[in-house]
């Protein structure tokens, strides 16, 4: 009875002495607070009125409720916006048909469209300036965007006379047309560009042989890496490229269109 309670204690003791020591686990570091900004900019151009010259003459005064027949064979005027053209000289008072006696006939002559010099548009300078601002202004002061013209013009003959009793011609740029800033979305954001080495580094040190051998010998956990980027910018407001410019060019020639035959003076 005495031996075995001897080699029990014997057992215990060199199992005791035994047993490797080891350093405790290592805890995946909090990560820090990343932050995301956004900036939106705005680039402006000089801009111009529409270009409107009308002249009409009294030698046959143009009444409410005269007939017009629209001539449009020197064009290619597609079928909305002669439909809006209608639509605005019905809205004058005057009454459109197709008959040849009609008091008189209305000649579109022109309706161009054609790219001109581009736009230079400059960074506004914001109300209160931002590290982020100073920094683009430096990198991107001005963008350069495409322009396109449109003009418009005819004239209205009296059809019994054939005397021209109005003219008139208007012609505007995409970018005055638009009258609105360029505006620009920028994003700045952090994030970290070595989670998953420092994950690693943990997994790579909580084995059991990893937490024998730093037992004692205390090891340093890398730390987070936060990197800042700047994102694309994001256009929100404006045309700048050809195919935007281009988009703008039916509501351009309706705007003209509409501007020119409110300069009829009816009695």
């Amino acid at each position: 009875m005495r031996l075995l309670f001897c080699i029990i204690i014997l057992s215990f003791t060199f199992g005791c002495v035994s047993t490797k020591k080891l350093a405790p686990k290592l805890d995946i570091p909090a990560k820090p607070l990343l932050t995301k900004e956004v900036y939106q900019l705005s680039y402006s151009t000089e801009l111009d009125s529409a270009r409107i010259k009308s002249v009409q003459l009294p030698a046959h005064p143009i009444k409410k409720n005269n007939t017009v027949r629209i001539v449009t064979d020197k064009v290619s005027m597609t079928d909305t916006l002669k439909a809006q053209l209608i639509q605005s000289l019905n809205t004058k008072g005057l009454k459109i048909v197709t008959s040849s006696k009609a008091d008189y006939v209305l000649t579109v002559h022109q309706l161009d469209l054609e790219f001109g010099s581009d736009k230079i548009y400059t960074l506004n300078q914001p109300k209160k300036p931002h590290p982020f601002f100073t920094r683009l202004a430096q990198q991107v002061p001005s963008y350069q965007c495409a322009n396109i013209i449109a003009s418009v013009s005819m004239r209205l003959t009296h059809q019994a006379s054939s005397d021209v009793v109005w003219f008139a011609k208007s012609s505007i740029d995409s970018a005055s047309f638009q009258g609105i800033p360029l505006q620009l979305n920028y994003t700045q954001s952090q994030s970290i560009s070595n989670e998953h080495a420092v994950i690693s580094f943990i997994v790579k040190h909580n084995t059991e042989a990893a937490r024998q051998a730093r037992f004692n010998n205390p090891i340093t956990i890398p730390s987070y890496d936060v990197k800042t980027s700047v994102s694309q910018p994001t256009k929100i407001a404006g045309a700048c490229t050809e195919t935007e410019v281009s988009a703008l060019s039916s509501a351009m020639q309706t705007s003209l269109t509409n501007l020119l035959i409110e300069k009829i003076n009816l009695q």
